[in-house]
């Protein structure tokens, strides 16, 4: 499967190297047709899902056994 990375700078791809775990998820704000959006991403960078709330994609990463990680 080919892993999705996008609108990821090479300092945020090292950041999420670092980690190195599999239990990470990374939120992430995005711009998406002029709307402010959050994506997720699992730790290898795949985007997992996107939503309108910060909060909620907290709550989707924990759902996931995930733990949620602000990438700025």
């Amino acid at each position: 499967m080919k892993k999705v990375i996008e609108n990821i700078d090479k300092e945020q791809l090292s950041e999420m190297g670092f980690w190195n775990d599999e239990n990470v998820a990374f939120i992430k704000q995005a711009n998406e047709n002029g709307k402010i959006m959050w994506s997720i991403y699992a730790a290898d960078g795949e985007k997992i899902a996107m939503t309108d709330n910060r909060e909620f994609a907290f709550i989707v990463a924990k759902q996931n056994d995930l733990n949620p990680q602000s990438v700025h």
